[in-house]
């Protein structure tokens, strides 16, 4: 039977033609909760099953009868009999203890007999929660009528039959519900929201196919609040829910995440789970894999999805065998929002001024006319012609064809192929605007026959700025002095979802998303070379647009047989994600002069296309007096083709060198059309041949699982899955360099629950999981990171990493939405990859490979708990909080001991904190229907980069504290306004070396407003 639970009673609503004599009523329990998707047959003829109010009726005649009731594992039989003109109600109440024989209650009265009487009972609260004291609720077309009392409560004794019944109350809105039937001895629950009334305010008419929007019954899922799912998973689970996450203001996931013990997020976009960054966690979107769209990384880039599209967000921080094998320091489970509960048609907009830069200037380069919407209008596109003529970017020698047609260009076709790319160099000022975002949503749940289907959709626009002030370098060893950065960020994204739901409880769900992040970054430095005390001035135009595209079909069904519930999960997706970065531009002077050795043009392009299939099968099987064993099995096939375009462009003096390279002279004019066609300039072709690569990553894997529980005390979770794992790198431009890696293996786990109380229980495992090399840290094509610029070479003898875990948790639960847990865990990985100093000199020397440590030991201890302080009739104020305390060692390789220092060895992970905090103080004002929330994040000093030789020890980037307050405000039941102060202490970014400070910025403290409207 299924676990459900609400507070009191069951709401009959019911018509039946009185085109025959009599009717069958039947109400099902599961103990005082109303029993959903019960299937009823009478006379072995089926009539449907019992709705969310547990009911169902039935046309009837005189006669011996058997009603069958069939739900999950069960099938239940109710025999009676009925006279001519006879109606006959018939209770079934199910318990949820164990072996005990259902109650069965049935009753005939004479159609039309009203001397037996039942009643009406229920809350009447207003729509932020607050009771609503002395509201009148009357039975109409009967001299019945009671009011509520100082709590909301009413009781409302009535014969049996149907009633429309009307609540009213002064200052909102009068309430109908047609068509209410109660029954003999038995109670109707209607727990009724009302609206603050308008001036031309009407009364609320509810259609009785829309009483269960004002009647609080139905199904209780544990699973819908966040503390639901951490008190109901078979793992160590955290979790945010949509209330949470439009408490918090986050605008995605990234932002999102930081609010949940052991989480920390790097550059908004990178999360870091028990302090493991990407590598060890896997991600998921509505449970299938996705494509990333950074080439460093295989993680997926969290800023691109919008919490207004997301249904909630687990963090399950333990492996379980249907999890990727890469479960490791968690696994991040985003899930979009589902078939909505009634119709949906709703418009938002947000205005934002960030105090430090709005209304000033900030740094800009020449865009496109359609940079506003994120696309480019082709502005920067490579051209063709110099494509074809340069053997893709790999080959341009400008001698006299005579001597050599096949292999020489001639000066002036050199300059031709020159002059196709547009001359925008200059970096300029211009008034950094207020950052706006504007949503539409619109849905629907519509009745098919005996079934319900529906569909939601949402678009979203936003764009924003962000400004480093006061940004300072200081590493004696690099630059200092100072500069500018500035990015604006345009997001337009679309979501649309529809299913349909028939059935005991079957679906089917076709959800599409199509995200879109654009950046146009540029930055200003200058200051003095520590090395060699020259003066550098450089500058860096970029433009990225980030798309991500997800098409997939997803379903849920049970089927009932003889040895127990068959339940089915099934899924399939197409995704695909592009990274376009179109005429990145970098140039330097050093001493004032123009450096052409240090000028690049560069256009790479990524695509990544993706398909997934997965399975789940469950099996509970009860055993015993009190014990279940729900058997579980999966398959996953996931197969990534990935490709790699990239393109770099230089510039070296001509034959006529006549010309000031000076920093006070117009760049574009240094580097005008006229300048290469008399061959002052040439164009240089700097593409290596593996900077172009093809790839591709599959897994095959499934799993077996069994989950037991022996009675109410104890759960035992066993299983294994096995993984196949293999990587291929292909360079259409150098075939030689091409590589493979193939891994497979088995991933146990096995976990044990035991809860001495209810409110009790503790939680241990133990598993084995791994960590694949990513696709760019084992290419041989030579890439840059986005930040530095400085090159990252890739590592093709990279091996997997594998680890041990044990995870323990103990959890106290207040209440349903109070709780405190503590959190042990520990892991011991084999062969962890890090990023790592290269083995090289000169240049390439600063730049970033990969490289397998020796080993490395983590453990660490998190405390979470949520509490309401103050919970009165007119107001509710709670704390939340968590705390993290993690500690690393790696045992380095020789190659990294030599290059970093023997004192580098024991060091902790690359981008681990050791302490982590979160604190969220709420309150709520019941009668002006007001929230206000203080949310406080913290983090530790954590590893930026490691750095070469003792002397010089890693570059960490220092802890902050990140205050934000969050408001909204209802006006009425339409319009919701919300404001948001984000980086409220505005603490200073700070990067430290031995000690020092060698970079630092600020990016100011946002004041954010915002408008909702729902359209009825």
């Amino acid at each position: 039977m299924k676990k459900i639970a609400v507070t009191l009673g069951l709401l009959l609503l019911f018509t039946a033609s009185r085109a025959i004599a009599a009717d069958a009523y039947l109400m099902v329990f599961l103990d005082e909760a109303p029993l959903r998707g019960v299937t009823v047959t009478l006379d072995d003829t089926p009539i449907g099953e019992t709705d969310g109010n547990g009911r169902i009726s039935a046309p009837l005649t005189a006669g011996e009868h058997v009603l069958g009731l069939s739900d999950d594992d069960l099938t239940f039989p109710v025999a009676f009999s009925s006279g001519a003109d006879e109606d006959v109600e018939i209770v079934v109440t199910f318990t949820a203890s164990t072996g005990d024989e259902p109650v069965v209650s049935v009753k005939r009265f004479a159609v039309g007999d009203v001397a037996a009487t039942g009643f009406i009972t229920g809350t009447v609260k207003n729509t932020v929660g607050a009771p609503v004291v002395g509201a009148n609720i009357i039975a109409e077309g009967v001299d019945a009528s009671t009011a509520t009392d100082s709590d909301g409560v009413y009781v409302l004794e009535l014969p049996r039959g149907a009633y429309d019944v009307r609540v009213v109350a002064p200052d909102y809105r009068s309430v109908d519900i047609p068509n209410v039937r109660v029954l003999a001895d038995t109670g109707v629950t209607a727990g009724v929201t009302m609206y603050a009334a308008e001036s031309d305010a009407v009364a609320v008419q509810l259609p009785s196919t829309q009483l269960e929007e004002v009647v609080v019954l139905g199904v209780f899922n544990p699973t819908d609040t966040s503390e639901g799912i951490e008190r109901f998973a078979t793992s160590i689970t955290n979790a945010i829910d949509i209330e949470q996450l439009q408490r918090f203001g986050d605008s995605d996931v990234a932002s999102a995440l930081v609010r949940v013990a052991g989480v920390s997020v790097t550059d908004s976009k990178y999360a870091t789970v028990r302090g493991l960054d990407g590598r060890y966690i896997s991600a998921t979107l509505n449970g299938l894999l996705m494509p990333s769209t950074d080439p460093q990384r295989r993680d997926v880039q969290l800023d691109l999805f919008p919490t207004n599209i997301l249904g909630g967000i687990e963090i399950q921080k333990s492996y379980t065998p249907d999890q990727l094998a890469t479960t490791t320091g968690g696994s991040i489970k985003i899930n979009t929002k589902g078939l909505p509960d009634e119709k949906i048609n709703q418009v938002s907009g947000d205005l934002a001024y960030n105090f430090d830069f709005t209304g000033d200037d900030v740094l800009a380069h020449r865009s496109s006319e359609t940079e506003w919407l994120g696309f480019d209008n082709g502005l920067r596109d490579l051209p063709n012609r110099v494509v074809n003529a340069t053997d893709g970017g790999q080959s341009l020698t400008i001698c006299d064809p005579a001597i050599d047609p096949e292999r020489c260009t001639s000066q002036l076709d050199a300059a031709a192929l020159a002059v196709q790319f547009q001359d925008d160099y200059n970096v300029r000022d211009k008034q950094a605007l207020p950052d706006v975002s504007a949503g539409w949503a619109y849905g629907d749940r519509l009745p098919a026959g005996d079934n319900e289907w529906g569909y939601y959709g949402a678009l979203n626009y936003s764009r924003e700025t962000d400004d480093r002030g006061d940004a300072e370098l200081s590493n004696p060893l690099e630059t200092q002095g100072e500069y500018r950065r500035t990015r604006e960020t345009v997001a337009l994204n679309g979501y649309f979802v529809t299913g349909l739901e028939y059935g005991l409880a079957d679906e089917v769900l076709s959800k599409t998303s199509i995200l879109r992040a654009t950046d146009d970054v540029t930055r200003l430095e200058s200051g003095i070379d520590g090395r060699e005390g020259n003066a550098i001035t450089s500058a860096i135009l970029e433009y990225v647009e980030r798309q991500f595209f997800s098409q997939a079909f997803t379903g849920h069904n049970e089927l009932e047989s003889d040895i127990g519930l068959h339940i089915f999960d099934w899924r399939a997706a197409y995704s695909r994600t592009d990274r376009y970065e179109p005429d990145r531009r970098q140039y330097s002077y050093f001493n004032n002069n123009l450096s052409t050795s240090a000028f690049e043009r560069r256009w790479s392009d990524l695509v990544e296309d993706s398909i997934d299939l997965g399975f789940d099968y469950k099996l509970p099987i009860d055993w015993g007096d009190y014990n279940t064993t729900e058997l579980q099995a999966g398959l996953l096939w996931s197969d990534k083709d990935r490709t790699v375009e990239q393109y770099r462009f230089g510039i070296r003096q001509g034959d006529f060198r006549d010309v000031d390279l000076g920093i006070d002279q117009d760049l574009e004019e240094i580097l005008s059309y006229q300048n290469f066609v008399v061959d002052r300039f040439r164009l240089a072709a700097n593409t290596t041949q593996t900077d172009s690569y093809d790839s591709t990553e599959e897994i095959q894997a499934y799993y077996l699982n069994a989950n037991t529980d022996l009675g109410d005390a104890w759960f035992f979770g066993i299983g294994a899955r096995f993984e196949d794992f293999s990587q291929t790198l292909d360079y259409p431009n150098e075939p030689d360099s091409s590589n493979e890696l193939n891994f497979d293996d088995w991933y146990p786990a096995i976990s044990a629950t035991w809860r001495p109380l209810d409110d009790w229980q503790f939680r241990v495992g133990y598993s084995e999981t791994a960590s694949y090399p990513g696709l760019i840290e084992r290419s041989e094509s030579i890439s840059f990171d986005p930040f530095t610029d400085d090159p990252i070479f890739g590592n093709p003898n990279l091996q997997v990493s594998t680890i041990e875990n044990l995870d323990a948790r103990l959890e106290y639960y207040f209440s349903d939405t109070e709780s405190i847990s503590l959190a042990v865990f520990a892991k011991e990985i084999d062969q962890p990859i890090e990023r790592a100093i290269p083995d090289a000199s000169g240049s390439a020397a600063r730049g970033i490979t990969f490289r397998n440590q020796d080993s490395a030991d983590l453990f660490g201890i998190e405390l979470d708990a949520t509490k309401n302080l103050l919970d009165e009739d007119e107001y509710l104020l709670f704390l939340g909080g968590n705390v993290s305390y993690i500690d690393s060692e790696v045992e380095l390789s020789e190659d990294s001991i030599r290059l970093e220092g023997e004192s580098a060895n024991g060091r902790v992970l690359q981008g681990q904190s050791e302490w982590l905090a979160n604190v969220q103080l709420g309150f709520d004002h019941y009668p002006t229907e007001q929230k206000v929330t203080l949310l406080v994040n913290y983090f530790d000093d954590r590893i930026f980069r490691v750095a070469r030789g003792t002397q010089n020890g890693p570059e960490i980037e220092s802890g902050r504290i990140i205050v934000d307050i969050t408001y909204s405000k209802m006006f009425g039941e339409a319009l919701t306004l919300s404001a948001q102060i984000n980086n409220l202490l505005n603490d200073e970014f700070e990067f430290v070396q031995n000690g020092n400070t060698i970079e630092s910025f600020e990016t100011g403290t946002t004041f954010q407003v915002g408008l909702t409207y729902q359209f009825f």
